[in-house]
């Protein structure tokens, strides 16, 4: 396996025949594999080691395995413990995902503190396929069937082509110590049920199911290669990008696959009711859907996609009069108690405070939304007032519109005050609106 290890790190990574770099050890055979490996072609490297603390003096054995493995070997150590049933208890994520997440943002700690480029996991041939079939059996797309990825950024995988067997094989030939877990014994967790009873009915049904697997991998791969660099084209040729939104013209879609274009531009962006996003092309114009972080439109022949602003996308409850209001986007609205009318400003007004009835709403304009525009006679639509003041149908659905506890329109934000809100003679208590941009 050595040879195999030598000639896979020079085609592959041939920087870490020269570079420091950080293996992540958690005293398990794979890890200690990597790093008995590393030694013979490059002992310039670091080991990062974390306690999870979730099998008791078992935990606390793996960690101190591994230091005296680096002690052994002349190898700074590093490591670092974590209370993960604590941070459980204030997560909705599994505990699995947490430490996943403590893990990397660790290695990623010490890699930026000593300015370590290359962070080495032992991740083999058999993680991707039990990858592979746990994302299957959640309807994963060709991006989650493709495995384990041998290159992520900093995280370098150097192990992934090679099967389980022959790491336990080289493990033992030469006479290698390491750690078990026994929780990798347990069922209880999908990738240990694939790992302990799935795998090994297939291993029976073929015995070079592991080397076909690799060859699907590869065929994959390349697939998927393939199918993004057509999607990132026809992103380039069909895409129109202007300030904080993307559009794209309906007709365009009729000369090529609508839906597999549609999926993989739109996923990126949280969008995964292909039914709404369908009938959102052939509805009217003006009609929205959301996803946790965009807005998808359509406007008149085109469909336009726009980071959700937390006011303009959604509406925001003002439930008591408070002295300012923040939201996401850095904008905010503050109220001032005056005694008069003191500035001329189009993002400053001033209302009548005991006509305000709570909660206040900010939100976006919407069809049918009328006022009763300050200095004219009568009401006007908000749609047919945003259109005389020169503002456009896209911009006009972004329009912020402060509204009363009782629906009535208090003022179109930053553009005119709703006539029935002003002061007049018999206003007693006077109110500042200012919007900060």
């Amino acid at each position: 396996m050595l040879s195999k290890f030598e000639s896979y790190i020079k085609n592959q990574f041939p920087y870490l025949l020269k570079e420091k770099s950080i293996i992540c050890c958690s005293g398990g055979v794979d890890s200690v594999v990597l790093f008995n490996l590393m030694l013979s072609v490059n002992k310039n490297f670091v080991v990062a080691h974390c306690n999870f603390k979730l099998r008791g003096e078992d935990s606390d054995g793996d960690e101190e395995f591994v230091k005296k493995l680096c002690k052994q070997n002349s190898i700074e150590f590093y490591s670092k413990s974590f209370d993960t049933k604590k941070i459980k208890d204030t997560s909705k994520s599994s505990i699995q995902m947490i430490a996943r997440d403590l893990r990397y943002d660790f290695f990623d700690e010490i890699s930026s503190r000593l300015n370590i480029k290359h962070i080495l996991t032992a991740h083999h041939l058999n993680d991707s396929l039990e990858s592979f079939l746990i994302n299957i059996s959640r309807g994963s797309g060709l991006d989650g069937l493709t495995g384990v990825p041998m290159l992520n950024g900093k995280i370098k995988r150097p192990l992934i082509e090679f099967e389980k067997r022959d790491i336990l094989e080289f493990a033992t030939n030469k006479k290698l110590s390491w750690r078990e877990d026994s929780s990798n014994k347990s069922n209880s967790y999908l990738r240990n049920k694939i790992r302990n009873r799935i795998i090994p009915e297939f291993d029976e049904l073929e015995g070079n199911f592991l080397k076909n697997f690799r060859n699907t991998l590869n065929y994959l791969k390349m697939s998927n290669s393939l199918i993004h660099q057509k999607i990132n084209e026809l992103k380039s040729d069909l895409l129109e990008y202007n300030r904080n939104e993307v559009s794209l013209n309906i007709s365009d879609l009729e000369h090529i696959d609508k839906d597999s274009f549609l999926y993989y531009f739109l996923r990126d962006y949280g969008f995964v009711d292909w039914d709404k996003i369908l009938n959102l092309i052939d509805g009217e114009s003006g009609k929205k859907i959301f996803s946790k972080s965009h807005v998808l439109f359509r406007h008149k022949n085109k469909l336009v996609l726009r980071e959700i602003n937390q006011i303009s996308d959604r509406k925001f409850i003002i439930e008591k009069l408070i002295n300012n209001i923040s939201f996401e986007n850095g904008a905010s609205l503050s109220f001032t108690d005056v005694s008069k009318i003191e500035k001329n400003n189009l993002n400053i007004v001033t209302v009548d405070k005991d006509k305000l009835i709570f909660p206040l709403v900010l939100r976006c304009f919407n069809h049918g939304d009328y006022f009763f525009p300050y200095g004219m006679n009568g009401s006007k639509k908000v749609g047919k007032f945003l259109k005389d003041n020169n503002i456009g149908e896209i911009d006009k659905s972004s329009k912020l519109i402060l509204v009363n506890g009782d629906d009535k329109i208090i003022w179109i934000v930053g553009m005119r005050l709703d006539e029935r809100f002003s002061i007049n003679n018999e206003s007693k208590n006077l109110l500042n609106i200012e919007y900060h941009k």
